[in-house]
């Protein structure tokens, strides 16, 4: 037999179990009494050995039902077959009394439950605004083309690009590299350099402007200087073109005449005093005067001229093919590229058109 402890109780969905009791001790486990549908009728099995039992029924720890069985062992003893001479135990007849439930849950009505539901899941089935028949159906469903692989997006990116990648054409390595680089010449050396040559023999007229320039004399010139100095020479001698062609007596033959004479003395003539004679500056002085005046340019000099790229070198800008490059750059910007596969490659190169 089975379903021999049975309690009917108001509310469903309950969890009760049935414990049995002998003279107030309890006897086994509790016996688990689960509901049929969702009556609020709850059923178990009786089991354990002969004897008759006081069964409590239990629910969320309350006392919800009491009563009584006389169990054979394998069934229930019911009170009309009772045989007092040949039954090994009293009759009892099962009474299980409904009582109030004290501390149950309040448990809501399914139209409260579905109408909770919805209040909380409103923002989700407000986005619930069409019938799902009427959105694109599986057969209607194109499967787009197979997306272009990184190395055909690379490729389509060279030849886009094949006017400008031609241009690099030589690696970076070959180009000048920073330890053969030489340093120019520094303002002094450069002023060291521009001294020698104001002082060399061969550039006389260099000279002369230098003194000209540091006496603050503009009209005089080699030539005039010359001039001058042919005139004055002349004012006592005669015409230099009428001088004997002679030769001079050798420096020697001079010293060995002067200091010859017992005196010591100058004899024949008569120096005259220099008058009105310019107070000459000497090189080192001009050189130095030159180096303040021109303090701003000779700044400048940083760097020997030969370092610097050769007129042969220089290749002038190819204005028009700027020109191409920019209209090349603006179709990079626009939804061209916007349809390419973002692979890491050509993300790279669209990054670095766009700075």
């Amino acid at each position: 037999m089975a379903n021999e402890l049975n309690i009917a109780l108001a509310k469903s969905g309950l969890t009760v179990t049935a414990q049995r009791y002998q003279s107030g001790t309890a006897v086994g486990s509790a016996i688990s009494c689960p509901e049929t549908g969702s009556s609020g009728f709850y059923s178990g099995n009786m089991t354990g050995t002969a004897g008759t039992y006081q069964v409590a029924f239990i629910s969320a720890s309350a006392n919800v039902g009491s009563g009584s069985i006389v169990w054979s062992g394998t069934a229930e003893v019911p009170a009309s077959t009772f045989n007092a001479s040949s039954d090994a135990v009293a009759n009892v007849t099962l009474c299980a009394t409904t009582t109030t439930l004290t501390n149950s849950p309040n448990v809501p009505s399914a139209a409260a439950i579905a109408s909770q539901v919805r209040t909380e899941l409103a923002t989700e089935l407000a986005r619930v605004d069409v019938a799902t028949s009427s959105r694109l159906a599986t057969s209607g469903y194109t499967a787009p083309s197979a997306a272009p692989t990184a190395a055909q997006n690379a490729s389509a990116v060279r030849t886009e690009l094949g006017t400008e990648l031609s241009r690099i054409d030589a690696t970076v390595s070959s180009r000048l590299a920073t330890s053969g680089y030489t340093a120019a010449p520094t303002t002094a050396q450069i002023a060291t350099a521009v001294e020698g040559s104001l002082l060399n023999e061969a550039d006389g007229q260099a000279v002369l402007n230098a003194i000209v320039g540091a006496i603050g004399n503009t009209n005089l010139s080699e030539v005039s200087i010359v001039a001058a100095v042919r005139a004055d020479l002349e004012r006592v001698g005669g015409k230099i073109d009428s001088i004997p062609t002679t030769a001079a007596p050798t420096a020697a033959a001079n010293a060995t005449a002067v200091w010859s004479a017992a005196t010591k003395e100058i004899t024949g003539g008569t120096v005259d005093t220099l008058t009105n004679s310019p107070s000459v500056p000497s090189a080192a002085s001009i050189a130095s005067a030159t180096r303040t005046e021109l303090a701003t340019e000779l700044a400048r000099v940083d760097a020997a001229i030969s370092t610097r790229l050769a007129s042969s070198a220089y290749t002038a800008p190819a204005n028009s093919d700027v020109a191409a490059i920019k209209t090349k750059t603006d179709l990079l910007n626009t939804d061209r590229l916007a349809n390419v596969a973002t692979t890491a490659i050509v993300g790279n190169l669209i990054a670095q058109a766009n700075s």
